[in-house]
């Protein structure tokens, strides 16, 4: 086998496992929206779900990763699986049985939500261990764009299956499909560094619990290329919420079209997503930070392009823009934090930056809501992305973050090590 690709034995397991796991996710989130939908519970009811569907995994994230040791990340991913299997069986079960509030399905989707705060972080800290150090960027690209793919047709497939089967009864078919993904996992197995090496000669830990929780945030902080691009991470959240918010709501309102447009528009941005991923799994990049920004850039424009007229085709065209600009804004994202960072820290690292870009989405919806109000739904969208458009030339022109290269990426690295 090719010893200078990607799919080597543990990234295969790797990359079966997170693609079933994302189709279970799909099948898991659209079958209780939906469920929702069905025994009446409306707007509230598929509001909350959305709120306790993203909010507990960025928040628990930097509480749960100090606990994560390199050689256990495998581990953190199999229990995160099978705990959502337990609770997605849980549901129709209680369901059959006559029992469903919506406390009910809403604290077990919030249990469902808060595991992500391990798999996540285990799963990108996971791929720089088992893939040499210049395939990294490819692994981060080849997934990325597969996942788009694989959530678009798993929504699509769980659409088919609910209206055949029924919601309640969908649900059980991500009892497999988490199983599946926990035990591929398993069969991943890669060496820890310094695993040979004597007990004095290791580099120490980092301490106790709470010295580790408090060293991801400052790590952040003090970290000349991660901490500008958790900036921008702010930034870039708050200016497409009101998107992710108010898109159905401006294609309805403002540009006439149906539930049909608004699907097609998703499987556009899909399409633009996996087209700009297979691109940088053949492109070597060596200025991730300036791919990052630029991305975000090209995002605020396909915001403000889109928001400030009225041509459909125009709108097609934005969100082809926008899906690029997902691949092009994660990939390097991820493989900043997996070169600069150490192997120990890159679970925190990864949560604190989940945390500062998750707890903008909703701040930026709520505003974003209540200015569509007054504004209309279009201005907002537009005023989005002239916020990352400004944003990320500041950050071009007052940071490093687009100035570094991958052997500035690596000297960061080694600095943190010896702090």
């Amino acid at each position: 086998m090719n010893s200078d690709t990607v799919w080597q034995r543990n990234f295969t397991f790797l990359f079966c496992s997170k693609l079933v796991k994302i189709t279970a996710d799909c099948f898991a989130v659209n079958t209780i929206l939906w469920f929702l939908i069905f025994e009446g519970k409306g707007a509230i009811g598929t509001a909350l779900l959305l709120a306790v569907s993203f909010l507990p995994q960025a928040l628990l994230g930097p509480i749960i990763t100090p606990l994560m040791k390199v050689d256990t990340l495998k581990f953190w991913m199999f229990f995160a699986d099978i705990t959502r299997a337990l609770l997605m069986l849980a549901i129709p079960i209680c369901y059959f049985s006559g029992f469903s509030p919506l406390w009910f399905i809403l604290l077990l989707m919030l249990i469902h939500s808060a595991t992500g705060a391990s798999y996540n972080p285990a799963s990108v800290s996971l791929i720089p261990k088992i893939v040499k150090g210049n395939l990294i960027q490819k692994a981060n690209a080849v997934m990325q764009s597969s996942e788009h793919i694989v959530r678009l047709v798993g929504v699509t497939v769980c659409g088919v299956t609910i209206v055949a089967i029924g919601a309640a009864r969908a649900m059980l078919i991500t009892l497999p499909l988490y199983l599946l993904s926990a035990s591929l996992v398993l069969f991943i197995k890669y060496k820890i560094k310094g695993a040979d090496e004597s007990e004095s000669d290791r580099p120490k830990q980092k301490g106790t619990y709470f010295k580790k929780l408090k060293r991801g945030f400052t790590l952040v902080r003090s970290h000349h290329i991660l901490f500008p691009l958790a900036i921008y991470c702010v930034f870039s959240n708050l200016a497409s919420a009101p998107w992710e918010a108010l898109s159905a709501v401006y294609i309805a309102e403002e540009l006439g079209g149906d539930p049909i447009i608004h699907s097609l528009l998703k499987v556009t941005t899909a399409g633009g997503a996996f087209l700009l991923g297979y691109i940088l799994a053949k492109v070597k990049v060596n200025r991730y930070g300036l791919l990052f920004v630029t991305a975000g850039i090209v995002e605020g424009i396909a915001f403000f392009v889109t928001g400030m007229n009225s041509l459909l085709p125009l709108v097609f065209l934005a969100a082809l823009a926008l899906g690029a600009t997902i691949s092009a804004i994660n990939v390097p994202e991820h493989t900043i934090i997996q070169i600069s960072v150490d192997d120990e820290d890159q679970p925190q690292v990864y949560s604190v930056i989940s945390i500062i870009s998750y707890v903008m989405i909703p701040l930026g919806a709520i505003v974003g809501g209540y200015a569509a109000t007054v504004f209309g739904s279009g201005r907002v969208i537009a005023v989005g992305g002239i916020v990352e458009i400004i944003a990320g030339i500041a950050i071009l022109l007052f940071t490093k973050l687009g100035k570094a290269q991958r052997i500035d990426m690596i000297r960061e690295k080694e600095g943190n090590l010896k702090a």
